[in-house]
């Protein structure tokens, strides 16, 4: 009798405004055993009660970043008009790229012998047009 390899899963890692994780399926097998949507975030009624754990689970720590980074991300998009260019400096794009790239580091390390984790989040850096945007709009202040 044949011995059957275990594939590992695929995840791809990143964020999108206001989903509340960065980890979606990758491939098929994942889909159709974890289903779609962010498999790292949590669902809540609106009585604030979990109506869906997180179909992944992690430490609790890795969560904690997990929310930090993304709220963080949620100012990225100009908060007066989306469309606008960001206000996000350099120094504060670099911080939040350097924050993405330790918990990649962090995500593969806790799932490695299970999935595949795929890095296709964007990493950013300032508009070069907000010098010239701030100027014209002196009610909006750069992001640092």
């Amino acid at each position: 009798m044949a011995i059957r390899a275990m594939t590992k899963g695929t995840l791809r890692f990143f964020f999108d405004f206001g989903a509340g994780g960065c980890l979606w399926a990758g491939d098929e097998a994942t889909r159709s055993t974890l289903g779609d949507g962010p498999l790292d975030a949590t669902y809540y009624n609106p009585e604030g009660d979990v109506s869906e754990p997180p179909r992944i689970f992690l430490p609790r720590n890795v969560h904690s970043i997990i929310s930090r980074l993304d709220q963080e991300y949620l100012g990225y998009l100009n908060p007066l008009y989306p469309t606008d260019p960001s206000l996000w400096t350099q120094g504060r794009c670099d911080r939040f790229n350097r924050d993405l790239d330790q918990l990649l580091t962090l995500l593969r390390v806790e799932l490695g012998n299970k999935f595949v984790i795929v890095d296709q989040q964007q990493r950013h850096a300032e508009n070069p047009a907000l010098g010239e945007f701030l100027a014209a709009n002196p009610d909006q202040k750069p992001i640092r």
